[in-house]
């Protein structure tokens, strides 16, 4: 593509929808955030599928900076180690902020290791 404006719009039409998809799945709690824990695990899995495969550089950008970018979030994890922390609940702040380093990056090694 040799279009620096289009990749750039490209880039944040795929990070508005991946950002509506994360409002939707974040949703998803309990004890634990585990929305929280799903959107970060397929941002983290759609990177590795996409680093595994022979894209062309401009389609990785969109998927990775774009789609996974909006998809993942730090912010998420801020906000409910915030939040554990404020509630005196420390065990779960620690434990969601654990999963949120561990399983995305399992979850990416098994997506480069498959694909």
């Amino acid at each position: 593509m040799s279009n620096p404006i289009l990749l750039t719009l490209l880039i944040g039409v795929f990070g508005g929808l991946g950002s509506v998809a994360r409002v939707f799945m974040i949703r998803w709690g309990g004890v634990l955030p585990f929305g929280l824990f799903l959107t970060n695990g397929l941002a983290a899995g759609l990177v590795g599928y996409v680093h595994a495969g022979n894209l062309i550089q401009d389609y990785l950008i969109i998927a990775t900076v774009g789609l996974a970018g909006g998809l993942s979030t730090f912010s998420g994890i801020a906000k409910a180690g915030f939040d554990f922390y404020h509630r005196g609940r420390i065990a779960q702040m620690l434990l969601t902020v654990a999963i949120n380093i561990v399983f995305p990056l399992l979850i990416l090694t098994l997506a480069l290791w498959l694909g």
